[in-house]
């Protein structure tokens, strides 16, 4: 539905604020504080406000703050698309050209090594330095030239110059330590003051453990300032700017731009909700929103939560790869997942996966400090599904850190374009803890009007909202109740025993669990945090909390339930009630029931979320044998409604007989799609069968007693009968309904031949015969052996019957909108289609 959201045109865009009592200030648990005096805040204890210029940006308000020569650590907390990365390059600039006799080595520490490059490209391009006088951490051990001494910028990674091996390491390899310890040193010897810039400061706190710190300590008497700059702070970024403040004579500027929303930069938004529990390349949203735009021409990047459906996406052996090629080029597919493995790259060459303005790319490593400026641009964004919900600990990928990484992966489109979310639909929200969003009596309508359009059907735990800057409240109730005063009485103790010559025991300070595990801790407890991400977007999305970007539309799937006990007058209700049959008429009128089946269940499929309750289950759902049930009762009732009949069973025999009589006029040879044609060899193999059991039907007519019989087990098998039972193994995936709603597949679930061929005879003869039922079977004597045999009581076979033709012609109709394309021009057929959806729209109503 498209969404006409004016009510929130002014609504506040909340976001992590630093403060100054961040630093000056410790705060209880029962809302008191305490005076700290660790930490000088600059501006006489105030945080500086800037506002962005008319076209959005904040560099002249910014430098006008900077002093190049004060020795401090300034925070910069600016929005996304405020150009705060431009304008710490210009304040790069400022420094290279500074003319004092006071020289300076500026260090950019990037959160990512595929964003190194890209910052040496806009240092050198924004800012005017010589690429000579910028220095590439990546090359560092492919040559033993030292001349990075004299360069006047260093562009390396947060985790190098913090002496982080990764995961799976010991400690940073030789060549990076000794070009730390190398610059250090010659900044030392010959007065030179070190810059350092820590943009993107969020994506890379976990770098700042305590043991990684002490490498900063290497540059404590040539540090002349730090730059921490973010759009979006975290908690554990306030640990960061402590640590990096105490090298800097304990001083801090706090600098923040306001956040403001300039209407013609806007993307539209477009939120596109799956009910499915895992997405594939089969996602309906998934696979139909990427086609639907390759094939309108647009620019398209994808970035995805998960490594491996990034590389499913860009197979070239799937619906999807194809497209894209198609599209785009065989070479013009940028795969953008990580190489690493275990943290490292096996062999020290240059990084092959970064994002290119140039190509679509597909992958998850441009989620931040990408700027995508393409024009015709549509950026694919997706979320985790329903399954990555883990009880403990989510698996959301490159979404995991929670909301801040939403943010951050929405802002990557700068050139105003289309943005296309698929996510998984959000758990039922809380409004009364709206009380505390500040929203009147229309906002508070309006959200709750969108928001029950996509919410999960399921009864969970509710979305509470809570306000961003209460995060440090509830780390500290969390550490305070669950963590150290779980266990104060056993630290007391430790405390006050001597324990000389023991290995040291010291339970984690609360900064120290902020830093290591706060953010982890609030993305997995909170829902509006990150623990169901999709909440979160919703509510951000409604409320018009993105700079970027405004929600344009929103398309979700509706639920509709049907009872067991009351489908087929359910049914019957929801045909009325959604004027399906006003929609499906032309498929009816034809008269052909595949086409109306098949039409009917891919209306239903597409716009509503399917869930069935049967009468021993607690909760509707929609699982393999509620499907199974379900579409049993579905296939009944169309066929009634389609002939205008009375509603009778329909059994897998019925099935069988009317898929046998359709395909007996069928020509093999003529059939192009591999799956219809293994569908009428299934049911020619299947034909073939049952005429062998019906030959193997005989009278006994013997001491005054007459009877059909049939061998209990069928011994002898042609060769055309043991091929046409391998045709039935080798082509029974081809029709669903023999599978999913009739069992079929069953019956070849035995592991040996023989087995296999016993179990089909076996159900082909319990589908097509009347057998006797009595479970000690007769034996009459046959040549000269006595066999076991089934007495047959009658034939299941009805040669008059009307039968329901699953096999027809289907039309092509990507080719007819192709040709008509040809005849009249895409933007004439456009406008013809636009008119007739417009006339089916009047006539529905």
């Amino acid at each position: 539905m498209s969404i006409v959201n004016s009510t929130f045109n002014n609504y506040p865009i909340e976001f992590k604020e630093i403060n100054p009592e961040d630093f000056t200030k410790r705060f209880s648990l029962d809302g008191s504080t305490t005076i700290r005096n660790s930490f000088t805040i600059e501006n006489n204890g105030n945080k500086i406000i800037i506002n962005p210029n008319n076209d959005g940006y904040i560099n002249e308000p910014l430098q006008e703050n900077i002093d190049i020569k004060n020795k401090n650590t300034v925070v910069i907390n600016a929005s996304v698309g405020q150009g705060k990365s431009y304008s710490i390059i210009k304040t790069i600039k400022r420094y290279y050209e500074d003319n004092s006799p006071q020289k300076y080595v500026i260090i950019v520490a990037s959160p990512f090594v595929s964003l190194v490059k890209q910052y040496v490209n806009d240092i050198h391009n924004d800012g005017g330095i010589p690429k000579e006088e910028i220095f590439d951490y990546n090359v560092i051990g492919r040559t033993p030239d030292r001349s990075y001494l004299t360069k006047s910028v260093h562009v390396v990674t947060v985790n190098t110059l913090l002496g982080n091996p990764g995961e799976d390491g010991f400690k940073n390899s030789e060549a990076k330590r000794e070009y730390l310890t190398s610059l250090s040193k010659h900044c030392e010897q010959n007065n030179v003051k070190v810059v350092f810039i820590y943009d993107e400061i969020h994506d890379s706190y976990y770098n700042f453990k305590q043991e990684y710190i002490f490498n900063l300590w290497k540059w404590k008497k040539v540090i002349h300032k730090n730059f921490i700059i973010s759009a979006t702070f975290n908690e554990a970024s306030k640990i960061i700017i402590e640590y990096l403040a105490e090298l800097t004579d304990r001083k801090i500027k706090i600098i923040e731009s306001k956040r403001k929303i300039f209407p013609k930069k806007q993307s539209k938004l477009h939120l596109h909700y799956s009910d499915d529990y895992n997405f594939t390349t089969n996602t309906k949203e998934i696979k139909n929103i990427i086609v639907e735009l390759v094939r309108k021409k647009k620019n398209i990047d994808i970035l995805c939560y998960s490594k491996s459906l990034s590389k499913d996406i860009i197979n070239p052996k799937g619906d999807i790869g194809k497209e894209l090629r198609r599209a785009y080029g065989i070479n013009q597919i940028k795969d953008c997942t990580s190489q690493l493995a275990s943290n490292s790259r096996e062999e020290n060459i240059e990084q092959q996966n970064q994002y290119d303005n140039s190509m679509c790319n597909v992958g998850t490593n441009f989620k931040t400090g990408v700027s995508i400026k393409k024009d015709n641009h549509a950026f694919i964004i997706i979320m985790p599904p329903r399954s990555t919900r883990l009880h403990f600990k989510n698996q959301y990928g490159i979404f995991s850190g929670g909301i801040n990484s939403v943010i951050q992966a929405l802002a990557r489109q700068r050139t105003k374009g289309d943005i296309h979310i698929i996510l998984s639909k959000p758990d039922k929200f809380n409004y009364n803890t709206l009380v505390h969003a500040n929203m009147n009596d229309e906002q508070l309508k309006q959200f709750k009007t969108l928001y029950d359009i996509v919410e999960y059907y399921a009864v969970d735990k509710k979305v509470d909202y809570l306000k961003l800057n209460r995060q440090h409240l509830y780390l500290n109730k969390f550490y305070q109740q669950e963590l150290s005063g779980y266990l104060q009485n056993e630290i007391n103790t430790i405390s006050n025993t001597s324990r000389n010559d023991l290995p040291p025991l010291k339970f984690p300070k609360l900064e120290t669990f902020i830093l290591d595990n706060g953010e982890d801790y609030l993305a997995n407890r909170y829902k509006i945090f990150g623990e169901d991400i999709s909440a979160y977007l919703t509510y951000a999305s409604i409320t018009n909390q993105f700079t970027n970007c405004r929600l344009e539309n929103i398309f979700a799937r509706k639920n509709i339930i049907f009872s067991e006990d009351k489908v087929f007058q359910e049914l019957n209700n929801f045909v009325k009630k959604e004027k399906f049959e006003e929609r499906l008429a032309l498929f009816k009128g034809w008269g052909t029931f595949n086409r109306y089946y098949e039409e009917f269940k891919a209306t239903l499929y597409k716009n509503y979320n399917v869930l069935f309750k049967k009468t021993s289950a607690e909760k509707p759902n929609f699982d393999k044998v509620s499907k199974k049930v379900f579409e049993h009762k579905l296939l009944e009732w169309l066929k009634a409604n389609f002939y205008s009949e009375e509603i009778t069973s329909y059994s897998r025999a019925d099935y069988l007989l009317d898929c046998i009589i359709s395909t007996n006029n069928i020509n093999v040879d003529e059939i192009i799609d591999p799956k219809i044609k293994g569908r009428v060899l299934f049911f020619r193999a299947i034909r073939h069968l049952v005429l062998k059991i019906f030959s193997e039907v005989k009278e006994y007519n013997k001491r005054n007693k007459l009877y059909y019989y049939i061998e209990t087990d069928l011994k002898n098998y042609s060769t055309e009968d043991l091929n046409y039972i391998s045709d039935i193994e080798k082509f029974i995936n081809s029709d669903e309904l023999i599978n999913k709603v009739f069992g079929f597949h069953r019956v070849l679930n035995n592991k040996t031949t023989d087995k296999k061929i016993k179990s089909i005879i076996r159900a082909l003869k319990s589908d097509f015969l009347m057998l006797d039922t009595t479970k000690n079977k007769s034996r009459i004597k046959i040549g000269n052996q006595k066999v076991s045999i089934t007495k047959v009581i009658g034939f299941k076979y009805f040669p008059n019957k009307r039968a329901l033709n699953f096999f027809d012609t289907r039309i092509d109709w990507e080719q007819i909108k192709k040709n008509r394309i040809e005849l009249v021009g895409e933007h004439e057929y456009q406008k013809m289609q636009n008119e007739i959806d417009e006339i089916i729209k009047k006539l529905i109503n």
